[in-house]
């Protein structure tokens, strides 16, 4: 008989902290992707989503700058409302700029980065 696969885990870290730990233990203990994303993408997504307050978020082709106001006026306050209270669900749409190519980024490298993010949005957060 097979072994089950995992069930696939609901994510609500607490802090920066719980959520790194989670990653390392990932990294290190091994993993089984529920999706087509690896650790390495993940983590790389993520960083670039913490980084964009920080750095500026990409900036969209034209037809869609309206598209996006348009949405940031209606339907946005409901979703971040959502998404705050209940996360984000597998398989919602996001900028293609923020996926990176799965041979284009290891785990490690992903991990690393997403590490990095953490430790300058700290500084950034902490008052002067």
């Amino acid at each position: 008989m097979a072994k089950p696969e995992p069930k696939k885990r609901q994510l609500k870290y607490q802090s920066f902290d719980e959520m790194l730990e989670d990653v390392e233990s990932l990294q290190r203990d091994g993993y089984v992707s529920h999706g087509n994303w690896t650790l390495g993408q993940a983590c790389g997504h993520v960083a670039d989503w913490m980084r964009f307050p920080m750095d500026g978020f990409p900036k969209p082709p034209l037809p869609m700058r309206a598209i996006f106001w348009l949405m940031k006026v209606t339907v946005a306050p409901g979703m971040k409302r959502k998404i705050l209270a209940e996360g984000f669900k597998g398989g919602m749409p996001t900028a293609p700029v923020t996926v990176p190519a799965a041979d284009s980024i290891t785990d490690q490298h992903g991990v690393d980065k997403l590490k990095q993010t953490v430790d300058r949005l700290h500084g950034y957060l902490e008052p002067k």
